[in-house]
């Protein structure tokens, strides 16, 4: 049964990772983690002490966390994996990354060597190189906690860490500051204990704060962060818990991440044909006209105030339009995600294209085989990779799953290639009433000098005027998270109004 009356809403988002407090060494913690009054997951840290063949003291740090959320009538599981190897100090000298939102683990590893990171990539087989250079005051993914369970902040203090962050692959700056003591609900039936609350930003080297990474902690006085709020999903808690209490009944209802991602507006009638649209973009705390590039499809122009601005989207075909620089080698050769050189991808290529040999036409017949023979259209996986989705077409899924492979399929056939990702709408969602815009993700393809849409969840290769980009990427050298964090910058922050529909 679809749950849309516009063939299901292919949306897709990863999550980021949840801040967790960090126990003592040679102890491990347990946490219980919310959206709301549902609970979600949970997570588990573990920081051991041990030594290395020359008998150096070193440090071990493992956090695992699960989530778990109803999609529709679809329930989505992700797992991530994480640890380092540290001196005591908290410098890095090893990660490891484990990913698991589909049959196949996406894995990032590395070891620090002459001041940098040698870091490989790994999915289903594919695995790619990365480089990055890495002073010795970097530290892991975990290092704020850490830092704060080794030397507790006092009100007032200000403290920035630079943090590897895994699912970004970069390395960011965690700023800390401490505020002061409050009175704060830790557990059920009203439990509230007073601790120091301290707010923390993740930026980039450039002083850019992340979207999705607000956090607010608070800390005993021994530095354990007994409770978090961020406001990833519009608001996600962690508790300080037991093993029993992290893992035991969720209760509180569910999280439907479906239907809490929908911007609501008013019914656009006939939305798949429509090919001009000119919308009102209301942001309250950042510039639509900066948010939404600039390209042939779709134009921002910034209001008389910076909070709001129009965009106008209409459809572009292969010869609309002037034409546009050559893309990167990026778009054409195969990484982790979007391993067009996987013979399953190819063999799907082969019977895709036939013997055609024009680009538009391969792009097109692409589009149409994977939009036909993906044939479950669920949201049950979170994000799988193309040689993933290729092996196992009969379990479906969602936009992603459509993006990535049609991706890898288009460069197999000589054709650049990169993921769209933004906003779409549709009417009835979750068979309700509700009318609005959710994440997705669909294709640019490069002909005849030219980017052009296309979506295979839709079956389009005219993608009409409701497909709202906020970014494109080729997934080289990224994470499913680092894909959807243009997403993640408009949650629950934006009005859109569409004033002309043509």
């Amino acid at each position: 049964m679809n749950l849309f009356a516009r063939r299901g809403w292919p949306c897709g988002i990863c999550l980021a990772l949840i801040l967790a407090s960090t126990p003592a060494f040679g102890q491990e913690s347990w946490d219980a983690i919310y959206v709301g009054s549902a609970k979600v997951g949970h997570m588990r840290v573990r920081v051991e002490p041990l030594k290395d063949r020359a008998g150096r003291d070193l440090v071990r740090v493992r956090v695992d966390w699960d989530l778990t959320f109803d999609r529709g009538n679809n329930r989505a599981h992700m797992r991530q994996l994480y640890g380092t190897i540290e001196t005591p100090e908290g410098s890095v000298l090893r990660l490891d990354t484990r990913t698991q939102a589909s049959n196949d683990d996406i894995r990032t590893f590395g070891d620090v060597k002459d001041g940098r990171m040698n870091l490989t990539i790994e999915s289903g087989g594919k695995a790619q190189a990365k480089e990055i250079a890495w002073d010795p005051d970097v530290r892991g993914p975990y290092a704020a906690e850490l830092s704060l369970s080794r030397k507790p902040l006092k009100p007032g203090e200000a403290r920035d860490v630079k943090t590897y962050m895994p699912d970004l692959n970069k390395i960011c700056i965690t700023k800390l500051v401490a505020k002061g003591p409050e009175k704060v609900e830790i557990g059920g039936a009203g439990q509230t204990r007073e601790l120091l609350r301290v707010e923390q930003v993740v930026t980039d080297d450039a002083g850019t704060a992340l979207p999705g990474m607000k956090t607010t902690l608070w800390v005993d006085g021994t530095g354990q962060i007994l409770r978090s709020h961020t406001d990833l999903l519009g608001g996600m808690d962690t508790f300080r818990t037991t093993e029993a209490g992290a893992l035991g009944d969720p209760g509180g209802g569910k999280f439907d991440l479906l239907t809490s991602s929908i911007i609501k507006c008013r019914k656009i009638a006939g939305s798949e044909a429509t090919r001009n649209v000119a919308y009102r973009i209301t942001m309250p705390e950042d510039e639509p006209g900066q948010v939404f590039p600039r390209d042939r499809r779709q134009t921002p122009t910034a209001g008389n105030e910076k909070t709001i601005a129009t965009l106008v989207v209409k459809t572009f075909g292969p010869k609309d339009g002037a034409p546009e620089e050559e893309p990167g080698p990026e778009y054409s050769r195969a990484n982790p995600l979007i391993d067009s050189e996987d013979l399953k991808v190819i063999e799907l290529t082969r019977r895709a294209v036939g013997k055609l040999t024009d680009p538009w036409a391969k792009a097109v017949a692409i589009q149409k085989w994977v939009s036909v023979n993906l044939t479950d259209k669920n949201f049950s996986t979170a994000f799988a990779t193309a040689a993933a989705v290729a092996r196992n077409l009969k379990a479906g899924g969602d936009c992603s799953e459509h993006s990535v492979l049609v991706a890898a399929m288009c460069r197999a056939a000589g054709v650049p290639s990169r993921c769209a990702i933004g906003l779409v709408y549709a009417d009835n969602i979750g068979g309700t009433t509700i009318s609005g815009f959710g994440p997705h993700m669909w294709n640019e393809v490069y002909v005849n000098r030219r980017w052009v849409a296309i979506d295979a969840a839709y079956n389009q290769s005219d993608v009409d005027a409701t497909h709202l980009k906020l970014a494109a990427s080729s997934l080289d050298g990224t994470s499913p998270f680092e894909v959807f964090l243009p997403v993640l910058k408009v949650f629950n922050k934006i009005t859109i109004e569409p004033v002309e529909v043509r």
